[in-house]
């Protein structure tokens, strides 16, 4: 009887001392993946580095004594607009990050996706706004719309992204810390490494140009995009009664799905693979331990957090025949001393160099002087054709002129026919609605 209970305790006692061993290890296990969890948590925080910021305060933009042309010319009422505050240094907030984002289409290095945004890592909020293709900016070239620094960059044998870097400067007041350009290839390859995007199509898109070998045919509503048909919706703009700035407003819609989506799974679906995309097909001055410090600040996130909004300005402006968008000066300063700024000092008109203009006024520059000239804009006004013809005794058939003494009286003469006028004894003849008194005209104002 007693052996029998010494054996049941022996059993319990070893089932006890088994459970505590598998309880060891189970707790040894637990630990492992912690210190690994952790470990990589560490090594990745480690390996993840905030970029190097180029800073320099808010610029103090002087007009030169000549224009990169030779030509420099002030409106009579720009005056240079002086800081209440000049000599007070601006600091910059070292938990804020100001950064570029521009599509890029190699073919004429044309610019027309243009967008600036702050993210704040402390308050993880982040800002975005787009900047339409045609702002007018002050440059010595005859079309001065924001979109051509690029190009101007590249053909002035330069670096493209160094001269709209510099433009976008002009109009901010500060330098922007990142840049990223993003081809159209670089932009399908990024949708399709976070598996695409669901997102509500707005209009039916429908477009052919063959010169670009593009083809849009794209129903309106929901629907999964693939990085191909992702890059269609985003470009198209035709089908948008305000063109560039219906697009404009598509493309922010589109950005914040893609981070809707990312920030409600909370990851970034093949982060890996998309940072080595990002690193080798997209021109920028971020690192891969860059992106992956921003990677993370993204994820802390919330989408309503993510705001975008669009340079105000006049959108239906136009000079010579060309279509501008003219910056609205102090409604653009609120904007960038609300959601773009990152030092502790407004942006005022004493350190933007921004151009613009108004039909009743005429130009205005802030810092006084029109790069180039007013004269200098391309003009792109419709030409009309004049040709001028002779004749004795009549005017031609089918001229819209006079003659030459610019006459509709009567004469002793004869009126060609089809003439307006009535001579007193002459008879009327097809074609002309110039008058000729008597002895003959000379038709001095056809018009082709």
């Amino acid at each position: 009887m007693n052996r029998e209970k010494d054996r049941s305790r022996e059993a319990a006692g070893e089932k006890g001392r088994r459970a505590a061993r598998r309880g060891s290890k189970a707790a040894i296990v637990i630990c492992v993946i912690l210190v690994l969890v952790f470990g990589a948590v560490a090594a990745y925080m480690i390996w993840e580095k905030p970029p190097e910021r180029p800073g320099g305060g808010l610029v103090d933009p002087t007009a030169p004594s000549v224009s990169p042309d030779g030509d420099v010319s002030a409106s009579p009422s720009a005056q240079p607009t002086e800081d209440p505050d000049a000599g007070a240094p601006a600091s910059l907030n070292e938990n804020m990050y100001t950064f570029l984002v521009v599509g890029l289409d190699k073919v004429g290095y044309n610019t027309d996706t243009m967008m600036i945004g702050r993210m704040d890592t402390k308050t993880h909020e982040i800002n975005v706004v787009s900047i339409p293709r045609d702002t007018m900016v002050n440059v010595s070239w005859s079309v001065k719309k924001v979109n051509t620094l690029y190009a101007a960059g590249i053909n002035n044998g330069g670096n493209g992204i160094d001269r709209l870097m510099d433009g976008l400067k002009d109009i901010l007041g500060f330098q922007i810390d990142c840049y990223a350009v993003v081809d159209l290839n670089a932009f399908v390859q990024l949708v399709d490494a976070i598996g695409g995007v669901d997102y509500n199509v707005p209009v039916d898109m429908n477009y052919y140009d063959p010169s670009q070998d593009l083809y849009i045919s794209i129903p309106a509503g929901e629907q999964h995009l693939d990085g191909e048909e992702a890059l269609k919706v985003v470009r198209f703009r035709s089908g948008y009664a305000t063109a560039d700035i219906g697009r404009i407003g598509t493309q922010q819609d589109f950005l914040m799905s893609v981070a809707s989506q990312i920030l409600t799974l909370g990851n970034i679906p093949n982060l890996p693979t998309f940072i080595d995309i990002f690193v080798n097909n997209v021109d920028t001055n971020l690192s891969a331990e860059n992106i992956a410090f921003f990677a993370r600040q993204f994820l802390q996130c919330k989408s309503e957090d993510i705001h975008f909004y669009t340079l105000p300005g006049n959108y239906g402006d136009s000079v010579k025949g060309l279509s501008y968008v003219s910056i609205n000066i102090q409604e653009w300063l609120q904007m960038v001393n609300d959601y773009l700024n990152p030092y502790d000092k407004d942006v005022t008109e004493a350190n933007v160099n921004i151009l613009v203009h108004s039909y009743t006024s005429g130009f205005y520059s802030t810092t006084g002087y029109i790069a180039g000239g007013a004269d200098s804009f391309y003009d792109n006004t419709p030409k009309t054709s004049t040709s001028t013809s002779t004749s004795t005794g009549s005017t031609d058939s089918g001229s819209t002129g006079t003659d030459a003494s610019g006459a509709a009286g009567t004469g002793s003469g004869t009126t060609d026919t089809g003439s307006t006028g009535t001579d007193a004894s002459g008879t009327t003849s097809p074609g002309a609605t110039g008058t000729d008194p008597g002895t003959g005209t000379t038709d001095t104002s056809v018009t082709d």
